[in-house]
């Protein structure tokens, strides 16, 4: 039997809008309702594989329910602008998969829904299949020739409904569901249904006298008579009530009733969509709206219905030489003075299954390309163009060759783009040149060539140049000799550190039970929840997860801090737990020969520009606890040397001072004086001698939530102050600093205007939700128009220190002092004993003059055999 489905596509995009975050195209559009309604779309099409398809929508505009009654939907409240704004999307991407797009003035698309269903129903070998966001339709369900989908659990999961299943859920058939509706009401809609009548009166109503019409024949039969009718089995007081609300009840029927008359023409043979569907165009559009996952799904869901789309044409075509060729002939082929793009697939001991080299006017496919003959390529050619540099340096066993010169498409891509999670070079290929590349790995070489031309004239048109070739590509090399030098781990203190953590562990774990008043599982959630909200009855404002349930995580823990005592030691559990998973665990399989663990830092993976490392993480590793703090002392020393750390003090509110030009904070700096003692003796009035530690612990969340976009609410939590008073410290902040005031409003309005925000080096970051009508969406792009320059400016500042410091070290001292390690604001280097002193003052001095700020920038320098025992220098 052939299949046509139709969608209730306003039910599946309001319902798509609301189930997933927002997400913007590449352009700024927002993305999620058409991205959820094409994800559901083509799970459709892969699963039922429908003959025939169209979609239904809404027009605007009042409907001719609006004219029965000027109440109907009254109180819904209106969608967001960023839904409306997607109907036109999601109508382009249905115009291309050829599914015809139904809508009809002064109906609704369950009208038009219900027109088609009638019309298609009794035609021999035709089924009709519903396919919506809500339980409206159901009243259209008939035997098997017509049943519903709906989705539930937001856009995941969904429910077929035919007429059995429809019986059992609601006890009515389907044909019975404007009844219902006409006595209980659908507030959704405005119905108002029959004051009183809840579902079950509705159901049992409806069981005993089959309608609407069934009940008041009977009623109206049973008043005045002396024989007991059917309607003897409703009570007096309802019975009243149905009769007082007659009218209403027969007006709501009448209203929830689909209408199955309106004129569309339209044929099956209309909405075959397979016959036209435009597979290219379909792509198009992903790469458009930046759908780059959809790609694989609408090659699956979508084979054999139309021919693929057309390859890319590649500048550069590789061509597959003979097997014997190696290396060094097609080395000496490459034209003097040419450039040449890498790119390395696969690593198999110490060859390279693929080594290809691009120049202007020709490629090389090179099997068997050994480390020695890679480095060989990169001395020779001052310019590289590949994708992820670091990768190829290290893999080539070459650190010490400059990168300074080179073009790496991934970090373009970054830069261009901070806020996307993947810049492999499938990905990018595929937003940058619509080219997805997962089967046409010979051609990346010439993707790569063509990615870098591109990419060049965006970074320029985004003056985003300077920051790229002056920054972000020599620091490639610098990386990657840091990763390659990595940091000595003492194995017997980490050894003796797993023990003592598991005994901490254990002995945690028996507290939390007894306080708790039994055993359960820490680590689980709805456990937790359970015991914290139910056994012990903690009350507090904690937030709801997604399913509805009290949250656990550790911010909404720590506001019940003082609720019980059981919740400071949960979060001493979860700190140590993560500790002992996360690193002590795991960290002997991470240590290599040389003793040494060699963390890899990502330079793409935040949209701030800070760096960030795995394998292992170095940048959370938790200190709170005194195992956490022993825990660092397992960095070390060599023999003869000694860790030396350089770290930024209160870089960011120096960062804030200057941009903000706010007179006191700047004076502060330029005193020496202590920031948040000043800020809690101006904030609460006091000398700076009366400031307590409670005040000057305020005063320094305030500081710091400031310049992130802290609101009221979130200083209440984090200082654990009530919200009122949260609120006049806020107010008393900003009279007493208003050129941080100043700064966050001009930061807001420009970031609105221009649609994105600067760091003082250049750094951009897009913020297309800043326009949002959503407060809460528009609110968090504040946040982060306000942030972004402070953050950003100091990942600039401290790659910069990175790439003059190790500059100056190679320079001046060889092996004697190495860079190591980069965590947050703090370089950790390893120095020759002989040499600390003399490395720390020349290191403070480069550091603290990288960058000049209206305010100094101070480094605290300190030395030690390990990175937990540190003395000043």
């Amino acid at each position: 039997m052939k299949k046509f489905v139709l969608i209730d596509a306003n039910a599946l995009v309001h319902r798509a809008f609301h189930a997933l975050p927002p997400l913007n195209s590449p352009k700024g559009l927002p993305t999620n309702a058409v991205y959820g309604f094409t994800t559901v779309l083509l799970k459709m099409l892969g699963q039922l594989k429908p003959d025939y398809v169209a979609a239904a929508f809404d027009m605007a505009g009042p409907t001719f329910r609006h004219a029965k009654y000027v109440e109907y939907k009254a109180t819904r409240t209106k969608a967001p602008d960023e839904l409306y704004a997607q109907i036109p999307l999601v109508k382009r991407m249905l115009n291309a998969l050829h599914i015809p797009v139904l809508e009809h003035k002064g109906v609704e698309a369950d009208d038009i829904i219900g027109t088609v269903a009638e019309r298609f129903k009794a035609r021999d070998g035709l089924k009709v299949v519903i396919v919506t966001g809500d339980l409206d339709t159901l009243q259209l369900v008939d035997k098997d020739r017509v049943v519903v989908v709906t989705l539930r659990k937001g856009m995941s999961d969904t429910v077929l409904y035919d007429e059995q299943s429809v019986k059992d859920r609601f006890g009515i058939r389907p044909s019975q569901v404007v009844d219902y509706k006409g006595l209980k009401g659908d507030p959704s809609d405005n119905i108002p249904g029959v004051p009183g009548v809840g579902e079950k009166t509705a159901t049992s109503l409806i069981a005993t006298f089959g309608s609407i019409e069934g009940i008041y024949t009977a009623l109206h039969a049973d008043t005045g008579s002396k024989k007991a009718g059917k309607a003897s089995s409703v009570s007096a007081k309802m019975k009243a009530k149905l009769l007082e609300h007659e009218e209403k009840a027969r007006f709501s029927k009448e209203l929830a009733t689909i209408v199955r008359d309106v004129p569309v023409g339209l044929e099956p043979e209309e909405a075959d969509w397979q016959r036209n569907l435009d597979v290219p165009a379909v792509k198009a559009l992903c790469q458009e709206f930046g759908f780059y996952s959809l790609v694989k799904r609408i090659e699956q869901a979508l084979a054999g219905a139309a021919p693929q789309a057309p390859q890319l044409e590649l500048d550069a075509k590789p061509e597959e030489p003979a097997a014997d060729v190696r290396i060094a002939a097609s080395v000496d082929a490459l034209p003097e003075g040419t450039q040449a793009a890498v790119h390395v697939q696969a690593e198999d001991g110490d060859t390279f299954t693929v080594f290809a080299a691009v120049t202007e006017e020709e490629t090389w496919r090179l099997d068997g390309a050994g480390r020695g003959d890679v480095a060989r390529v990169l001395e020779r050619y001052g310019t590289v163009l590949t994708h992820d540099a670091k990768q190829l340096l290290k893999l080539s066993g070459r650190t010490d060759i400059s990168t300074d010169a080179w073009f790496d498409t991934m970090i373009a891509a970054w830069l261009i783009n901070p806020e996307l999670r993947d810049y492999g070079l499938d990905r990018i290929a595929y937003e940058t040149l619509n080219h997805y590349l997962s089967e046409h790995p010979a051609g990346r070489p010439a993707v790569i060539l063509r990615l870098a031309r591109e990419q060049r004239a965006t970074l320029e048109q985004l003056k985003l140049d300077r920051l790229m070739y002056g920054m972000e590509m020599p620091l490639v090399a610098v990386l990657a000799r840091m990763e390659d030098r990595g940091i000595l781990v003492d194995r017997a203190l980490i050894t003796s550190l797993a023990g003592e953590a598991k005994k901490e562990l254990t002995s945690l774990e028996k507290k939390i039970h007894k306080l708790a008043g039994g055993e359960f599982n820490i680590g689980s959630p709805k456990q937790l929840a359970e015991v914290l909200f139910e056994r012990l009855a903690i009350r507090g404002k904690v937030r709801r997860t997604s399913t509805g349930a009290l949250s656990t995580a550790a911010g909404e823990l720590e506001k019940l801090a003082d609720e019980h005592p059981v919740i400071a030691l949960i979060l001493q559990w979860r700190e140590l737990s993560k500790l002992v998973s996360t690193y002590i665990e795991p960290f002997p399989l991470l240590i290599r020969e040389d003793g040494r663990i060699h963390t890899t830092y990502n330079q793409t993976g935040t949209a701030t520009g800070r760096l960030s490392s795995q394998d292992p993480n170095l940048q959370n590793i938790p200190t709170r606890t005194t195992l956490g703090q022993r825990f660092r002392g397992a960095f070390t020393a060599p023999e003869g040397y000694r860790l030396l750390s350089l770290d930024y003090s209160q870089i960011e509110l120096r960062i804030a001072a200057h941009l903000s030009a706010d007179k006191t904070m700047q004076e502060v700096f330029a005193r020496g004086e202590d920031i948040h003692t000043r800020t809690a003796s101006e904030v609460f009035r006091v000398p700076a001698d009366a400031v307590t530690k409670d005040m000057r612990r305020q005063a320094k969340v305030l500081n710091f939530g400031i310049i992130y976009g802290m609101g009221v609410m979130g200083f209440a939590r984090a200082a654990g102050v009530p919200r009122e008073s949260a609120r006049r410290f806020i107010d008393d902040y900003f009279a007493r600093f208003p050129g941080v005031a100043d700064y966050m409003n001009k930061t807001k309005r420009a970031a609105a205007k221009e649609g994105h925000v600067r760091t003082l080096l250049g750094r951009h970051r897009p913020l297309p939700d800043i326009a949002s009508t959503m407060p809460q969406v528009a609110a968090q792009a504040e946040r982060i128009a306000i942030n972004h320059p402070v953050q950003g400016t100091d990942a600039d500042i401290v790659k910069q220190a990175m790439l003059d410091l190790e500059h100056d070290l190679v320079k001046s001292y060889g092996d004697k002092a190495r860079m190591l390690l980069q965590v947050h604001d703090e370089l950790v280097l390893e120095v020759h004993e002989s040499a600390v002193a003399e490395v720390a003052a020349r290191a403070k001095r480069i550091m603290e003059k990288v960058f000049p700020l209206a305010v100094p920038l101070v480094v605290d320098a300190k030395s030690g055999r390990n990175w937990s025992e540190m003395e000043p220098v």
